[in-house]
């Protein structure tokens, strides 16, 4: 039987990537593709916990990312306000912040975390899995693909020449995010709730150094009126690089039309949730997304196989989004290896599913019930319909 590659992965971002590296150090015949010309172009994914920076580590990258983001000592404590040059309301320790945390970290782990926007961990990723022999294809979109008992065989399409071709592969990873082809055509279980809340998130520059070096954070979370309307229960302000480059996090009503925003209105809502109505604010970009709460039941459907969002989505609470997603391939790539080696026989893949479905459904439930948790800090604080209508009234 001929293959064009032992596995094709669908998708750059950390589960693919991820996938991608792996595979290729361990010596097997790998294409990744990707239906865009780019890798993430916004820092979505940040806090890169200490397993997957062992996964880095393994992997010889570690020192890349360490070099690339915020180191640990900057991440600092979760900081509650209501706004940036407002009261603040307390700070939770996080992140190995503190002396006694700090052992506590440090003596679980040789690898520290670290804050690694997407945008940095990406390249990281797929630029070594190239290195080491993997295939990498932009501007190349899966549209679907038809398996037998040998193989899988995947057509594919150039959106720079426009034609159309296939590629046959042993195994076919999924990675292609939360609205994965490759989970709905292979026709994997996903239990939960879609469209549970509307967010918006809106990058931007401005220095902050006055209202944030002297207490270092990467997540200042900011209870506005409006702010537990959808979205993720409160305004967030993310640090992205300290203390010029930042992501904000509002939330809509995502039973209304999906809201168009402008950089003027973008402005107002970052001036706002800082609390300095003259700062000077670059816009740019704005998105749209939703919170949902789903998870896959089951991770493979013969030799179809997907990992990370395709099979978990929920809210950025508790930061467990890309470290999931790394997860799930260093999980899944060993065992692929040693099957397509014939170390072991194909029933070895079989326990994928059932080491990873578990904790996929775990992290959906917990991300979700810590946004449901802030309703009684809004009830504490006064943060109620009337102030929510307040924050409408007022374009948040």
């Amino acid at each position: 039987m001929s293959y064009d590659t032992d596995v094709l992965v669908v998708g750059t971002g950390p589960a693919g990537g991820a996938a991608a590296l792996l595979l290729a150090t361990y010596g097997i015949n790998t294409l990744v593709v990707n239906k865009y010309g780019w890798l993430a172009n916004t820092p979505r994914s940040h806090i890169t916990n200490q397993r997957t920076m062992e996964v880095l580590r393994d992997l010889g990258v570690e020192a890349e990312a360490l070099a690339a983001g915020t180191p640990q000592e900057l991440m600092g404590d979760t900081v509650l306000c209501t706004s940036l040059a407002g009261a603040e309301i307390g700070r939770i320790t996080s992140w190995g912040t503190g002396d006694r945390s700090a052992t506590e970290y440090r003596s679980s782990s040789p690898s520290p975390l670290v804050d690694l926007p997407q945008t940095y961990l990406e390249p990281i990723l797929v630029t070594n899995a190239a290195a080491r022999g993997a295939k990498v294809r932009m501007d190349t979109e899966f549209l679907s693909y038809t398996q037998d008992s040998s193989g899988v065989t995947v057509l594919l399409r150039d959106r720079v020449r426009g034609d159309e071709y296939t590629v046959r592969a042993r195994y076919l990873i999924g990675a292609d995010g939360g609205r994965s082809l490759v989970a709905e055509q292979a026709g994997l279980p996903i239990a939960g709730q879609t469209g549970k809340a509307g967010s918006m998130n809106i990058t931007f520059t401005a220095d902050l150094s006055r209202y944030v070096a002297h207490r270092p954070s990467v997540l200042y979370w900011v209870m506005r009126p409006g702010a537990h309307m959808g979205g993720i229960g409160m305004g967030l302000v993310r640090m992205v690089r300290p203390w010029n480059e930042w992501l904000l996090v509002w939330g809509y009503d995502i039973t209304q039309p999906p809201p168009a925003l402008t950089d003027d209105e973008a402005v107002a809502i970052v001036r706002d949730l800082i609390g300095d109505p003259a700062l000077d604010v670059t816009i740019t970009s704005t998105s749209l997304w939703t919170v949902n709460h789903n998870y896959a039941t089951s991770y493979s459907s013969g030799r179809v196989f997907c990992a990370g969002d395709a099979v978990h989505r929920h809210p950025p609470s508790n930061g467990l989004g890309s470290n999931t997603s790394v997860q799930d391939s260093y999980n899944l790539a060993w065992k692929l290896a040693m099957v397509i080696r014939g170390q072991a026989g194909p029933s070895l893949l079989d326990t994928y599913t059932a080491e990873r479905a578990p904790i996929g459904k775990q992290v959906v439930d917990r991300a979700n019930l810590s946004r449901d948790q802030f309703g009684p800090i809004f009830e504490a604080l006064g943060i109620n319909g009337d102030t929510a209508a307040a924050g409408i009234d007022r374009g948040l």
